[in-house]
């Protein structure tokens, strides 16, 4: 008894209280940083937690603890190994400090590891290595960061958005699914941190009505459903659009492809939508309705500054060329049991990068 009084005053004055938000520990968590490979499943009943812990070493320990406060703690069990856990709940996932026991069968905090989780699905597919981004002090092209940004460490990829001169953010806000890509690489690093302040994220999720948990679950739902590709192909067309924009502007481009580029840009422009509202219509959660139209949308470039003819068979199937209405109709659904051409273990290697033909 007089062991449990001393762990439990301990686990008290070590852990203090918690900031995370009390929302209930069941589900499934995957491991990332140092947890890369780690699995979490846990059911909470009551004040009780139980799960499994996985450890990504094809070791798999019972898990068996109570809830106190916003926290829980217990034992995490497997043969011939026993460890003592506190689990803290976090935004997108759970805080799991996982802690040896000493001889005398207490427990060992000095010895203890750290690991975040978080919720199944809610991690952005990574490249197997990310490349180099820019270092802080470097100025970056809006164009470098078009074409690169998807190959950086998405806590990269926030720090230089930011940096970027604010007629190109607000250049990559009219377009509705490049500006949903981008948030959902934001979002990844739990806004908001050192990189992406509290000012920044309220800018950003101001427009969008929504807040990066909820978006995080309805990329999911797309990715869960095999339709992720349909989105990035939209925001491929999108980014190049973004891309010749900016070349025209400076006039690097002929005018009849900045022509071409001005008639495809200003009706999606007029057709933006939400990124979460992206999301359920591809699932087929929200019916499609008339798409939002953006009053006083600033255009931060000339008017007659747009993108090159893009391949019809990258933008606009079964088309002879690009519609840009398609934001208001439905998408091809994939048919049950069909996969995706992105599959599982391609999901988890990187994001695809492919971009539309220009001619």
């Amino acid at each position: 008894m007089l062991k449990i009084v001393r762990w439990c005053l301990f686990a008290v004055a070590f852990f203090g209280a918690s900031p995370a938000i009390a929302s209930g520990f069941s589900g499934q968590f995957e491991g990332i940083g140092t947890a890369g490979g780690m699995t979490l499943t846990l059911q909470e009943s009551s004040d009780r937690v139980v799960g499994r812990f996985h450890s990504g070493r094809g070791e798999a320990f019972s898990l068996n603890g109570r809830r106190t406060g916003d926290a829980a703690q217990g034992s995490v069990e497997r043969s011939g190994q026993s460890f003592f856990f506190h689990l803290e709940e976090r935004p997108l996932g759970v805080q799991f400090l996982l802690i040896p026991k000493t001889p005398a069968q207490e427990p060992d905090i000095a010895g203890a590891t750290d690991y975040s989780f978080v919720q199944k699905g809610l991690q952005l597919p990574k490249p197997s290595v990310y490349r180099a981004a820019p270092p802080r002090g470097i100025d970056v092209d809006i164009v470098q960061f078009v074409d690169a940004f998807r190959d950086w460490d998405p806590a990269d990829m926030a720090r230089i958005y930011v940096s970027l001169e604010s007629r190109y953010r607000e250049l990559i806000q009219l377009f509705d699914h490049a500006a949903a890509e981008v948030l959902w690489r934001v979002c990844t690093t739990s806004p908001p941190n050192n990189v992406f302040a509290t000012a920044d994220l309220d800018q950003m999720l101001e427009r969008q009505r929504t807040d990066c948990g909820a978006y995080l679950s309805s990329i999911t739902a797309v990715r869960d459903a095999g339709l992720l590709n349909e989105f990035l192909r939209k925001s491929n067309f999108q980014l190049e659009l973004i891309r010749e924009t900016v070349k025209c502007d400076r006039g690097l481009s002929p005018e009849t492809k900045c022509a071409d580029v001005s008639a495809m840009s200003g009706p999606l422009m007029l057709r933006w939508r939400r990124a979460e509202d992206i999301m359920r219509a591809l699932v087929g959660d929200e019916p499609f309705g008339a798409p939002e139209v953006v009053q006083g949308a600033p255009v931060p470039l000339a008017p007659t500054s747009t993108v090159t003819t893009l391949s019809s068979s990258d933008v606009a199937p079964n088309a002879g060329s690009v519609d840009v209405s398609e934001g208001s109709r439905k998408i091809p659904r994939t048919r049950p049991g069909r996969r995706s051409e992105v599959s599982e273990g391609q999901m988890r290697g990187y994001v695809p990068r492919a971009r539309p033909t220009i001619n």
